[in-house]
């Protein structure tokens, strides 16, 4: 559920596939310094990252959080490092990323 909300917001749209086509399919789709090449490295990081400390939390501390949480966990990481790193795009073509991901998008005149 959290990974196909994370390519929703990527604006990919495409079945699931087992974890090792997932990580084939995002070596080959996320390589070069495009804007959407950037999300897609940060949100498969993330998503990556905050999966494994839920994996611990429920494993270790029989605890857990809705998925819905760890949807904005991700997105709050993947959005904060953008803003960090004044990856910004100026075009419209990103523009519904930039929407998805909560990052600022500046309009270039």
């Amino acid at each position: 559920m959290v990974w196909r909300e994370v390519l929703l917001m990527c604006n990919i749209v495409r079945p699931l596939l087992s974890w090792a086509e997932e990580v084939f399919w995002m070596s080959t789709h996320a390589r070069g310094s495009a804007f959407h090449h950037t999300v897609r490295r940060l949100a498969f990081a993330a998503t990556v990252y905050h999966l494994w400390i839920e994996r611990n939390r429920r494993c270790f501390k029989n605890a857990f959080l809705p998925c819905q949480e760890i949807i904005r966990l991700v997105k709050q990481d993947v959005c904060g490092k953008l803003a960090s790193g004044n990856i910004y795009p100026s075009c419209e073509r990103y523009h519904s990323l930039c929407v998805n991901w909560g990052v600022p998008f500046v309009e270039v005149n």
